[in-house]
Formats: C-alpha cells, structure tokens, sequence
C-alpha cells in the first residue's frame, strides 16, 4: 500500500517512479486535476500501431451500431449504447481544474444527448459518417465529450496497457472496480474489475502518450477559417457582390471579418453548409491524416499540466554516470534503459515491456518495445531494409568488459517470426569495436533476416546530447552509421 505524501501530485511522485515525462510512455497524470489533453478516435483509427488501431476500430464499431439504432429509431438499442458513457475519472483526462471530475455524459446527458441525435438532420441524413463528424458538426458535443466517450469504449484495452505499464515499473495495484468495458462481439457493456494502481481507494487509469493530442484531429473552427471562409470569399469574388473590394490594384478582396460577421461560426450552419457543400468538408478531411500522425511531444504535455516541469536530459546523462558496471546494478541498468531509449526513441519505438515471458516461459526478453514508426531509422529498417521488426528487442548487459558470443548468441536465439528479427545489445563499453563489429556482421553472413545492432554508452551519451540540442535527425544518423557499418 502506497503512503500518501501530500506534497507529491503526479502519478510518478506518488509512486516514486523517478522518471521524468521524457522517460515514460504514458502520459503522467496529476491526480488530483485533470489535465487538458484528449484521446481522439479519429487518430486511433488511423494510427500505424496495431494495438491503437485495434482501439479505433472498437470505436468505429460502436459508432457504426449507435447510428444504425438511430436511424432505426430503435430507442431502447440506443439508449443501452449511450447509458455507460460515464465519467472516465481514473484517466485524469479532461477540463477539470480542481478535482477530477470530468464532463462527460452522465445518465442524464445520455437522455439528453439521445434526444438530441435523434432529431439530429445530420444523423438522418448520413452526413455524420465516423466520431470526428460530431466536433464538425453536432452541437453541444466538444472534445472533452469525444474524448470521454472514446475511453470509455476502449477502456478493456487501457486496463490491459495500465497493468503492463504498472509491471513495467513495479507499481503495486489492487483488485478494485475497473468500470464498464465495451464488448464488440456481443455488442453490450460489461462490468468488471481489474488490478489497478489506486489513489485514495480508486483505480487509476494510464493512456499512451502517442493516443493522446492537445486538441481533436477534426476541429471545427480550424475547417470554418481555414476552409469554409475561403471558399466562401471565392463565391462571393465570382458573383462579385458588396462583400468584394477592390484594392489599389485592382484586386477583388473579400476581408474575413466581413465574411465572420455574414456567416457566424456554429455547428448548425457547418451542417448547413456541407450539405450544399459536401466536397469542402471531404476535402478538409483528406488533410487529417497527415495532421493525426503527429505524435504529442514531452514538451505540449507539461505545457498542460498546472505546473509543468523542465525536461533537462543532463540528468538522464548524470544518472547514466551514477550506475556502476556488474550484477549489483544490473536492474538499475535495465531500469535506466528502459526510460533513456524511451525518451530517446519515442514515438517511434513505445509500449516498452520489460522481460517479457516467452517460448512458455523458459526465456525471458529483458525489454521489447512496439515499433510504431512511420518516418525515421525503425520505420526505414523496414519500409528500405526490408527487416520484419513489429517489435524491436533489446537486451541489457552492465557489464565492465565487452559483451561475447554468449551475448550476442542469447539475443539472437529471441528473435523469431513473430517478435521480430531485430535486436539491439545495450552494454556499458565496447573496448574492442573491430571485434564487436564483426560479431554483428556474422550475424547478417549467418541469417541475412536477423540484425543485432550494439549500443555502448558512449552511443547513448552522444544521443541523449543530441535530443537536448533539439537535434533529433543526428540520432537518426547514428543509429544509420551503425546500420552501415554492419551491412558494408
């Protein structure tokens, strides 16, 4: 049981994670506020991490049922669909500014918000295609509602994502009421409960940061300035009425304030417009993927939490020097891995789990991390060296002297078709480099799918100096150095 210390906020003081935002992957959450970020479906959907994807496809699921009912009038169908979208208090998401409270669809909201669909033009109309229409175009639903109701249906696949984070770090949890998770199979909410950290008697909930924006993908006002009010400013240039102005050249000009002040901004006359409009709003949408696959940085989340702190990698690197080489601090050396490649590699490498049970549990992985990689070295193992690497695998030797044969041999023999077939070496010191290097070269003269890259401190060192000079592309270019080097 975990005491109480009034003066710690966040999870990771409550805790004593010892890790900054950086080093974890999922958003630390203050737990007593919320804190302004949201988890949009939209981005879940799309996400290029399976695991995500799974989410925004339960979401899709759900979605798809609940304007079925609609359309159908099947009130009762509909109003089972809306009735748990409780207030999903443990994730510590959403507007409240003292105690988290959140501002999601009570029971009576449901009520509310049925009745309101119900009558909706936008529902019977098809307009309303996936949950990022409700932001463009249904009144009275914002982010924080999408954002509570998206949690809700995915919140089977959070639990699960919370206790593996929660053994990751070696954070105690209790058996205690994890609320109602969405059963897409038996279409119906089901209740459960589940090991969760907890606070104060309750269950806390972790999300990912790479699930998390500081804003919905699909915003309303950003289609009625950026869209609607160019469009609008072309028809009336073409019909040439007096909105128009002729500037000293000659140039017809229609101001945006005179635009904003014919057509005010409301979710009612975005519908009205993409009803006569359609192609607008299908074009707005065509630019959100592009927008959904930019992950939150470290830096926007403290800049919501009330009081944000630096991230100062000098300390990764001080805590890196403090950790001395052999079995004593072998944990310590681990735990510092996990966190360092964490913030050195996120969003691309996330969901770290540490010695993870494999082959019926007669080996175990020291850390594996999901490849979530769109852009980048992980992405380009891939997508231009061919490698299958769903998940990387790392294994970590703290020892004073080179790693061997033995080493590299025990990573190698993880590897497989269904982990993957890259693996990173992180060791304290490689005195021997042409010796080291030939060793990952047999490795590709052996087995040209299996790839085993070495790390030493001085790599993780330059890299952590690097990301403090905002110089992310030199990581990159390492990572890519010792690529060539193993391949050539």
């Amino acid at each position: 049981m975990v005491t109480r210390a009034k003066t710690l906020y966040r999870f990771s003081d409550y805790f004593r994670l010892n890790k900054p935002q950086s080093q974890l992957d999922f958003v630390d959450i203050p737990l007593e506020t919320d804190i302004e970020l949201y988890v949009d479906p939209y981005a879940l959907h799309i996400s290029p991490v399976d695991w995500l994807r799974v989410c925004g496809d339960l979401v899709v699921n759900y979605f798809q049922l609940l304007l079925t009912a609609l359309k159908e009038q099947d009130r009762e169908k509909a109003m089972m669909l809306l009735s748990n979208l409780r207030e999903p208090n443990e994730t510590r998401l959403g507007q409240s500014k003292s105690s988290p409270q959140g501002r999601g669809w009570g029971r009576k909201q449901a009520l509310q918000l049925y009745q309101t669909l119900s009558k909706s033009k936008a529902v019977g109309s098809g307009r309303l295609k996936d949950l990022s229409d409700f932001e463009m175009l249904m009144p009275g639903i914002g982010s924080d509602k999408i954002s509570d109701l998206t949690i809700n249906v995915i919140r089977g696949e959070l639990v699960a994502y919370t206790q593996e984070q929660c053994d990751l770090h070696n954070v105690p949890m209790e058996n205690v009421p994890a609320g109602t998770y969405w059963n897409p199979e038996d279409e119906r909410w089901e209740a459960h409960y589940a090991d969760l950290p907890t606070y104060e008697g309750r269950g806390l909930i972790l999300v990912p940061k790479v699930a998390v924006r500081r804003k919905l993908v699909a915003d309303y006002m950003e289609f009625y300035t950026h869209h609607v009010l160019p469009f609008l400013e072309a028809e009336h240039i073409r019909a040439g009425d007096s909105l128009v102005h002729l500037l000293k050249n000659g140039e017809p000009k229609v101001y945006k304030e005179d635009l904003k002040a014919k057509y005010k901004v409301s979710k009612e006359f975005l519908y009205s417009f993409t009803e006569k409009n359609g192609r607008v709003l299908d074009k707005y949408k065509d630019s959100l993927p592009a927008k959904a696959a930019n992950a939150i940085d470290d830096e926007s989340i403290e800049g919501r939490q009330t009081k944000g702190r630096d991230i100062d990698r000098s300390l990764t690197v001080e805590a890196l020097k403090a950790i001395s080489p052999g079995i004593a601090d072998a944990t310590a050396y681990q735990n510092f891995i996990i966190g360092a490649f964490t913030e050195l590699f996120y969003p691309a490498l996330t969901r770290p789990t540490k010695e993870q049970r494999v082959d019926e549990g007669r080996k175990r992985l020291d850390i594996f991390f999901y490849n979530s990689a769109t852009t980048g070295f992980f992405s380009r193992l891939v997508n231009a060296h061919g490698y299958h690497a769903p998940y990387v695998t790392v294994e970590c030797k703290n020892y004073s002297s080179d790693p061997k044969n033995n080493e590299l041999d025990q990573l190698i023999g993880r590897l497989n078709r269904k982990r993957g077939f890259v693996g990173i070496l992180a060791c304290r010191t490689v005195e021997d480099k042409p010796l080291m290097l030939k060793r990952c070269r047999d490795v590709v003269n052996n087995n040209d799918k299996q790839l085993v890259l070495v790390l030493d401190d001085g790599d993780i060192l330059a890299m952590l100096g690097f990301a403090a000079k905002h110089e992310r592309a030199k990581i990159d270019e390492l990572l890519e150095d010792r690529l060539k080097d193993v391949l050539t």
